[in-house]
């Protein structure tokens, strides 16, 4: 199980797993003022896309299909 936080800035919001959200604010990619929304826990990447879908009250998550 993997641990993703979404996190939402003036640019909108993202998600990632934590140690990618500490390395985007490292470089400056992520906004100082960029503020927690939640943690999800997920198997993957895409297990977390549909719950963060979910809980944001978007349409459905489509993974990009594979070519």
């Amino acid at each position: 199980m993997m641990i993703f936080e979404v996190w939402e800035d003036e640019d909108g919001t993202t998600l990632s797993t934590v140690e990618n959200i500490i390395e985007l604010k490292n470089k400056g990619l992520l906004s100082k003022s960029a503020k927690l929304l939640y943690k999800i826990e997920a198997n993957n990447y895409e297990e977390a896309m549909v719950e963060h879908h979910n809980k944001m009250g978007w349409e459905r998550y489509k993974p990009m299909e594979e070519e």
